[in-house]
């Protein structure tokens, strides 16, 4: 993806009124005190500052991050001994779903070998093609975003790139009826989740 494409993909979220969605209480945002939300350059700067005072990189991560205040739904707090991390209860103003339409033409589509397997079950198991890419795309984006907002959704890998979380996608298989497919997010500050894979987690 090209910077300008990048770009539009973030101007994008600001004008997605469909994000701006009732929230119930239920939620708890993680801080690390120094690491700003964005802009995102200012951030890797400000958690390379951190790291080098000593600071853990998978508190940096997750600094700016809101998470459904479960037990199951929020990563362990404190994350390990004198964590300097507070957990404050508030709701993000909204919350968005970000996946790239590529993540299905260029990935689960592709002739790529390391995704092989995932083309063979998507158009041999669960009946779809590349055409398909775009409906598949607004299915995820729908649905991570109602599973992110209602908690529906299982703890994934944490390391010094972020927090992943595992949603469940339902769809119609054109051949084998309803199917449920794990797909994987990463959890970015201030509402976003954007899909790692479609099918993986």
């Amino acid at each position: 993806m090209s910077g300008f494409d990048e770009l539009f993909e973030k101007a994008k979220l600001f004008f997605d009124t469909d994000s701006i969605l009732p929230l119930s209480g239920n939620w708890a945002k993680w801080f690390h005190s120094g690491i700003p939300d964005e802009p995102e350059n200012v951030r890797i700067e400000k958690r390379k500052e951190a790291a080098m005072q000593g600071h853990c990189l998978e508190c940096t991560s997750m600094s700016g991050c809101y998470f459904t205040n479960g037990e199951r739904t929020f990563p362990k707090y404190p994350h390990h001994p004198k964590c300097h991390c507070k957990k404050l209860k508030e709701n993000p103003v909204s919350v968005v779903s970000n996946c790239v339409i590529d993540k299905f033409t260029k990935f689960i589509f592709s002739d790529n070998v390391r995704a092989k397997e995932k083309r063979f079950l998507f158009e041999n198991v669960f009946g779809y093609t590349i055409d398909d890419s775009g409906y598949l795309q607004s299915e995820y984006v729908r649905q991570a975003k109602e599973k992110y907002i209602s908690g529906d959704y299982t703890l994934g890998l944490l390391n010094e790139y972020g927090q992943r979380i595992n949603i469940t996608i339902d769809l119609d298989s054109r051949t084998q009826g309803k199917v449920k497919i794990v797909s994987e997010w990463m959890v970015k500050p201030g509402g976003l989740i954007t899909c790692n894979s479609p099918l993986g987690g």
